[in-house]
């Protein structure tokens, strides 16, 4: 991750090119992750776009408005939000919610803060 820094800045106050970020960040955060939990803890082809899915669908969960979510995934129209996440807007997420939760609070060894 170091080495990867020292390539790209990583200035979040302005966009970041998707192939830059990929390439020089991300992949290399995969097999770290991957090197460090000494098993496969992460798919080794997994794609940068599941994670603006899971984002998307801790925004459901979390009973954020389809609005306010078509708005922060960039979508032009709340119907775009809708067909692809309808189906998240049918359950109910509480347990799943108190599970990230109590997430939150694990500290550890194994635990790697991303800033500060």
């Amino acid at each position: 991750m170091d080495e990867a820094e020292q390539r790209l800045g990583l200035d979040w106050s302005n966009p970041v090119r998707h192939q830059n970020f990929y390439k020089a960040v991300f992949r290399p955060s995969v097999l770290r992750a991957n090197r460090q939990a000494r098993r496969r803890a992460l798919p080794p082809a997994l794609k940068f776009h599941a994670l603006r899915h899971t984002y998307a669908s801790l925004c459901v969960a979390a009973g954020i408005p389809p609005l306010e979510i078509a708005r922060f995934m960039g979508h032009a129209k709340v119907t775009t939000t809708l067909s692809v996440y309808a189906h998240l807007f049918e359950d109910d997420h509480t347990d799943a919610m108190f599970a990230l939760e109590a997430m939150s609070k694990v500290s550890g060894e194994n635990i790697i803060a991303l800033r500060g």
